[in-house]
């Protein structure tokens, strides 16, 4: 049998391994000096493995003088009562003497006794905790640090368990609800007082990122007590250290004020929209019975040929004034998204040639030299025929204008790669080169100034850029600064066509002959209704003028007219009312109905068309165009 001895030996060895290998530092001091009878790895590796054993403290570890480490011992040894100190800061030296550092230490002094019960010694059981108290610091210095952010952010953060419960809110949303964090904390939507709708699709969003995990975003009303607000919010997944989804997190920013304006701003826009209506209006109202008189002095002998001149002037200045409203209201439709091109297969050679013609008075009215060079091949692109025709009529017009009297200007094309190349080149004024980047802008006009003079609002180029990107090309200016002239060129994508000359149209009469018309003219405008009557007398047609809708209604029915031509804006009965009463006559019933106002924008034409109306004509009417419309045949009629 084992005997007491060898037993004892065997314990004594386990504690002796015990304490060799403790993941804690231990020692044992003995006696009023503290001096070191034992100390293990750990201990050694604590204070730099420095050699201990057998000296007092103060002189093993010198560096613990003053730091009450000693009197804590003195009292323990005095008073035989153990002493337990959690995380307290001890300064150490180190390896490289004249060094120390700070160490954290949970530690027990515990008094050893003699079987007299006199305390003989101390045992020493220490723990290093520095990292992880400095970890716990860093922690909560961080949560500290997102606390004061989301207390303080005007937006409201929150967190949702997987069961919709909110288990945290920070205080701008504790307070947008009215509720303390113990009142909200743990609860669903529902339960915070959303409505029904809200709270369920809320849920739904909860569990969709859970399932997706991803964000979603969406925006909502709510009445809360900041009052009813227009909130913008998103939820984001959150992960655990496994990767799986533990909670959603969320933001709420309010955008009231944001929509607010929004709805400001689209108000504004409407309420500009509206007025350059009415501007094109009322200006449009005018001009009429302008180009009606200037078209009927045109084929009316004159006694004096001095008279040809001025009527060129006023013939000059209407088409000016009726490009710039035209253009005016472009740019709008354009900047607010509502300018649909009718596309089609275009020849770009007959583009150009209407471009042409219609800016071939100004150009030689200011006696430019004019030099046009076209491709030999066939190009055709995928456009709004009329929309490209303008953006190269705009550009000749600028360069006709900012370039003075007996200039050079031309018009060459080319193909490059797939694209077509059109080139507008003037040896005019020139363009600064610190308007470059600007000259495409609304409003902007290189020489406003300059001792050439030119009218226009500066929005032609802002129009031609806008249209050629909407057909998918570009347009860039070159030039060397002032004086030096000016290049702008235009590329557009070609369509794949045959290699064959590109047709010529032929040029169009003047005006078209046309049979005996018995024409109704309905207009409030006195002077736009005569002239306009008196125009299509000398075109040969059979007129009577109406000066109202109820006055046109007593006319129908006795003069049976081919065609009415139909003011909208009338005072009373108004157009599309007149329209659809003549309709609904019948005398009326198979007559060409042509509205003939100042109100040209997309709406207007809808309306014309709902209220039966064949066709749509703004305001002051091209004469080859009214001439054309008069021989129109309409199926029903005689």
């Amino acid at each position: 049998m084992i005997g007491m001895a060898e037993m004892a030996g065997r314990e004594l060895d386990g504690l002796r391994e015990l304490f060799e290998q403790a993941p804690a530092a231990m020692a044992l001091l003995r006696g009023p000096t503290h001096v070191f009878e034992l100390a293990n790895p750990a201990y050694l590796a604590l204070v730099n493995y420095r050699d201990v054993i057998g000296k007092p403290l103060q002189e093993a570890l010198p560096e613990i003088v003053g730091q009450r480490f000693l009197a804590l011992l003195d009292e323990v040894q005095r008073t035989g009562k153990a002493h337990v100190g959690r995380a307290t800061p001890v300064v150490l030296q180190q390896a490289t003497p004249g060094t120390y550092a700070e160490r954290v230490l949970d530690f027990v002094y515990q008094p050893l006794r003699h079987s007299t019960g006199e305390v003989s010694g101390v045992f020493v059981l220490a723990t290093d905790v520095t990292d992880r108290v400095r970890a716990e610091q860093t922690l909560s210095q961080q949560r500290r640090l997102y606390e004061a952010i989301l207390t303080n952010t005007p937006d409201f953060a929150y967190v949702f368990d997987l069961e919709h419960r909110f288990v945290y809110a920070n205080e701008g949303l504790l307070k947008m609800w009215g509720k303390s964090w113990d009142e909200a904390i743990g609860r669903t939507c529902l339960e915070l007082g959303y409505e029904p709708w809200h709270a369920a699709m809320h849920n739904r969003e909860i569990d969709q990122v859970a399932a997706t995990r991803q964000p979603i975003r969406g925006e909502v009303p709510f009445t809360g007590t900041f009052g009813r607000r227009i909130y913008d919010y998103v939820f984001v997944p959150v992960f655990n250290s496994n990767g799986e989804v533990e909670a959603v997190a969320g933001t709420t920013r309010d955008v009231t004020e944001r929509k607010d304006a929004e709805e400001a701003l689209r108000s504004a826009n409407r309420r500009k929209d509206e007025f350059l209506a009415t501007l094109a209006h009322e200006l449009r109202n005018p001009l009429a019975p302008i180009r009606n008189a200037v078209q009927l002095m045109k084929h009316l002998p004159s006694p004096d040929p001095q008279l040809r001149p001025v009527r060129e002037i006023i013939e000059r200045q209407v088409r000016h004034m009726v490009r710039l409203v035209d253009d005016l209201l472009d740019v709008s439709r354009i900047t607010l998204g509502q300018v649909t091109l009718r596309n089609e297969v275009v020849s770009l050679g007959s583009a150009l040639t209407d471009a042409i013609e219609a800016s071939r008075p100004l150009i030689e009215a200011a006696e430019h030299r004019f030099t046009v060079r076209l491709p030999s091949e066939k190009m055709q692109v995928v456009g709004d025929s009329t929309r490209l025709s303008q953006v190269f009529q705009n550009l000749l017009n600028n360069a006709a204008k900012y370039t003075p009297h007996g200039g050079r200007l031309s018009l060459h094309v080319e193909r490059t790669g797939n694209d077509a190349m059109v080139v507008v080149r003037d040896d005019g004024i020139g363009i600064p080169s610190e308007l470059h980047s600007r000259i495409f802008e609304l409003f902007t006009r290189a020489h406003p100034s300059e001792e050439i003079k030119t009218s226009g609002l500066g929005i032609g180029l802002a129009l031609a850029k806008q249209l050629v990107e909407l057909h998918g090309g570009e347009i860039t200016v070159r030039s060397e600064g002032t004086g030096m002239g000016s290049e702008f060129t235009v590329r557009l994508p070609l369509l794949e066509t045959l290699n064959t000359a590109e047709a010529t149209p032929a040029d169009a009469p003047e005006h078209l002959a046309m049979s005996k018309r018995r024409v109704l003219v309905v207009d409030d405008n006195r002077d736009a209704a005569e002239s306009l009557a008196m125009l299509l007398k000398f075109y040969g047609c059979s007129v009577e003028v109406a000066l109202g809708g109820e006055a046109a209604l007593g006319i129908v029915g006795r003069f049976r007219p081919d065609i009415v031509l139909l003011d909208i804006g009338m005072p009373g009965m108004d157009g599309y009312a007149t329209a659809r009463h003549i309709r609904s006559t019948a005398a009326g019933k198979d007559t060409f109905l042509v509205a003939l106002t100042g109100w040209g924008q997309d709406e207007d034409k809808r309306r014309a068309r709902e209220a039966g109306f064949d066709e749509h004509l703004t305001k002051p009417v091209d004469p080859s165009l009214l001439s054309t419309l008069l021989t129109v045949e309409r199926a029903a009629a005689d």
